[in-house]
C-alpha cells in the first residue's frame, strides 16, 4: 500500500512516552539506522527540539486537520508553543499546492476503496451504523433472528453479514438474499418434477412458523421470550479482535497528594541541571522560599518567574540562607563549588547548614564535610536515584548520611522531593550505596541494548521482545521506556549517558578500593565510553545501544 506521507509534509508525530509533537516529514538522515519493524515509518524532523528520528506511520498524523485535537488543553510542555510557532510559519510559507495537500489526505472510506475497487455496495451497507442504536434496552434474543425448521437431510442455511444489520427506525428495511445449498435429495425431486407431500408439509409449517415468532417479536415491547429451539441453531458470528493497546504505567498509576508543612528556614539551591530544576519547582510547589544560583543566569530567570529569588554567586546565597542544597555533575564540579571563587566555603560561618545531592565519589565528600565542619557549619551528604520524571514527579527516592539534626531539620523538603527518605549513617554511606544502585542500573541497560541488538541481527522484531519481556517476570518500567527509545532511536536526555559513564567508572574504584571482583560492571563500563567517543555523552543512557548495534 502507498504511503499516506511523503516528503515535505507537515505533521505531528506521536512517539512513546511523549506527547504528540509538531513535526516534518524529511529524507532520512544516513547516521540514524531504521529500525528492523517492517511497519510503514516516516523520518519526522522535530520543530522546537530540533531532533530527529523514525516514526510509525500509524502515529503520524496531519498537522493541519488535527491541530485541535493534539493541542493539550492545560501543562503545555516545555518548548511546544516554540513548535507549534515554528511550524505555523512554514505552513504559511508552503507554495499553495502544498498547503492544499496538507488537508486533502483521502478519508478511511476512500483509501478501502482504492484497496478493494471492486467491493460491492452490498456489502458496505452491511456494516451496522451502531451510532444510532440505544446503549441499552436490548437483549441478546431481541437482535438474534430465529433459527429455520429444516426438513430431514437438508443443510441450513448460508446467511450474508446483511441479515445481521439492524434498520434505524423509520427506514424500510432491506435484507440480502438467503442462499441455500441444496441437497442431493432436493435436486433429484426438483429434477424429476416430484415433491413429496412430507417435504410440502415441513415447508409450509417452517414458513408459518417463522411468521408468528416474527410478529410475536415486533410486537413484543417487554423482556424477550423463552428461546424456542427450532432445528439446527445458527452459530453466533464470532466477535472481531480487538488490537491490543498499550497503556504507559505512569498514565494509569495516580500519584498520592502531599500534605507538607515547609519548614521556616530560608532554603538555597545551586544547580539548575536535570535533576535540580524538578527538585525546585517541587520545593516552590510545597510552599519553602528558595533562593537559587546556576551557572547559566537564565535558568535563574526561569525560577524567578516562578516565585524564587535569584542569587549572584554561590557565596550569597549561603549567607543569605539557612540550609543550602546542591546538585551538580561531576566531583570535579563539586569540588569547583565549594573550593572555587566565591564559592559555598566563603559563605559558610556557625549555624549555616549545607546538603549536597550530587552523585560523587566517597573521597570528595569526606573532603567538603571536613571542609564545612571546620568552619562549624554542618553537613549532609543525601544523593538522589532516580529519573529526569522522578524529579519532576517528587518521586526520587534520597539516600542521606551524616548530620542527624540536620537531617531532621531537612525533612519537608526531602518530603517535598522525594517518595522515600534513607537514613545511611555516618558519611560516606550515602555516596556508596549511590553507587551501587548506578552500577547495577547501567549493567542491566547495557544487558538490554545487547539484547535489542541480537535480536535486529538475527532477524526479530526488536518491539516482540520488548512485548515478551513485558509478559515475562522481568516486566519494569525501566525496560519499556529504555526498550522503545533504543528501537526508535529517540535519545531525549532523561539521564545522562556521560554521567551514567561517571558512576560506572566511580563504582569500579570503590571496587578496587576493597578488592571486589566487577567484570561485568567493567564490560559495561566499556559500552558506555564507546558510545560516549561516539558523540551520544549528552543523550540518554539508552544511547548505549549505539555501542552495541554495530
Amino acid at each position: 500500500m502507498a504511503s499516506k506521507f511523503r516528503v515535505g509534509d507537515l505533521v505531528w508525530a506521536k512517539m512513546k512516552g511523549f506527547p504528540a509533537w509538531p513535526g516534518k516529514v524529511i529524507e532520512p538522515k544516513p547516521e540514524v539506522k531504521r529500525p528492523s519493524n517492517k511497519k510503514p515509518m516516516h523520518f519526522i524532523f522535530f520543530y522546537g527540539s530540533e531532533n530527529y528520528a523514525w516514526v510509525f506511520e500509524e502515529n503520524t498524523f496531519l498537522y493541519a486537520t488535527n491541530k485541535d485535537k493534539f493541542m493539550p488543553a492545560s501543562r503545555i510542555p516545555k518548548g511546544f508553543k516554540e513548535a507549534v510557532e515554528a511550524i505555523d510559519e512554514a505552513l504559511e510559507a508552503m507554495p499553495t499546492q502544498m498547503k492544499n495537500r496538507q488537508n486533502d489526505l483521502p478519508s478511511i472510506d476512500e483509501e478501502l476503496a482504492t484497496i478493494f475497487p471492486e467491493r460491492p455496495e452490498a456489502t458496505k451497507s452491511a456494516h451496522r451504523d451502531y451510532t444510532r442504536e440505544p446503549l441499552t434496552g436490548k437483549t441478546k434474543h431481541e437482535r438474534r433472528s430465529p433459527s429455520p425448521v429444516l426438513v430431514d437431510g437438508e443443510e441450513p442455511p448460508v446467511e450474508t453479514a446483511a441479515d445481521d444489520a439492524e434498520t434505524p427506525e423509520g427506514a424500510t428495511e432491506q435484507k440480502m438474499p438467503r442462499v441455500r445449498k441444496p441437497t442431493q435429495k432436493f435436486a433429484e425431486s426438483v429434477e424429476s418434477g416430484e415433491m413429496t407431500a412430507k417435504n410440502a408439509t415441513a415447508r409450509k409449517k417452517n414458513e408459518l412458523v417463522k411468521k408468528a415468532i416474527k410478529h410475536a417479536t415486533a410486537s413484543q415491547s417487554g423482556p424477550s421470550p423463552k428461546k424456542i429451539k427450532l432445528g439446527t441453531p445458527r452459530k453466533s458470528p464470532k466477535k472481531p479482535r480487538m488490537p491490543s493497546v498499550r497503556i504507559p504505567s505512569e498514565l494509569t498509576t495516580r500519584k498520592p497528594q502531599k500534605n507538607i508543612i515547609p519548614t521556616p528556614c530560608k532554603i538555597g539551591f545551586l544547580g539548575l541541571g536535570i535533576m535540580g530544576s524538578g527538585m525546585v519547582r517541587n520545593l516552590l510547589k510545597s510552599g519553602h522560599e528558595v533562593t537559587v544560583w546556576n551557572r547559566t543566569i537564565e535558568k535563574c530567570k526561569d525560577f524567578a518567574a516562578l516565585g524564587a529569588l535569584p542569587g549572584e554567586t554561590p557565596c550569597d546565597v549561603v549567607q543569605s540562607c539557612d540550609i543550602i542544597f546542591s546538585s551538580v555533575a561531576n566531583p570535579a564540579a563539586l569540588k569547583d563549588l565549594v573550593f572555587g571563587n566565591c564559592g559555598v566555603l566563603q559563605g559558610i560561618s556557625p549555624g549555616k547548614s549545607f546538603v549536597d545531592m550530587s552523585s560523587v565519589d566517597v573521597e570528595t565528600i569526606t573532603d567538603i564535610n571536613e571542609a564545612i565542619t571546620m568552619r562549624n557549619g554542618r553537613f549532609l551528604e543525601a544523593p538522589v536515584f532516580g529519573s529526569k520524571e522522578a524529579s519532576e514527579d517528587g518521586q526520587l527516592v534520597v539516600l542521606a548520611a551524616g548530620d542527624r539534626d540536620l537531617y531532621d531539620d531537612c525533612l519537608s523538603c526531602f518530603e517535598a522531593i522525594g517518595r522515600k527518605t534513607y537514613y545511611l549513617g555516618e558519611i560516606g554511606n550515602g555516596a556508596r550505596m549511590r553507587l551501587v544502585l548506578s552500577m547495577v542500573l547501567g549493567t542491566v541497560i547495557a544487558g538490554l541494548s545487547e539484547g535489542m541488538a541480537l535480536a535486529g541481527k538475527v532477524g526479530l522484531h526488536q518491539e516482540d521482545l520488548l512485548e515478551i519481556l513485558s509478559l515475562s517476570s522481568l516486566n519494569c518500567s525501566l525496560f519499556r521506556s529504555k526498550g522503545y527509545a533504543m528501537m526508535e532511536n529517540s535519545y531525549n536526555p532523561r539521564a545522562l549517558l556521560q554521567n551514567q559513564q561517571k558512576d560506572m567508572r566511580l563504582s569500579l574504584n570503590l571496587g578496587d578500593e576493597v578488592d571486589q571482583p566487577l567484570a561485568v560492571a567493567a564490560a559495561a563500563n566499556e559500552m558506555y565510553k564507546k558510545a560516549k567517543a561516539r558523540g551520544y555523552g549528552t543523550s540518554d543512557v539508552a544511547a548505549v545501544f549505539r555501542a552495541a548495534d554495530i
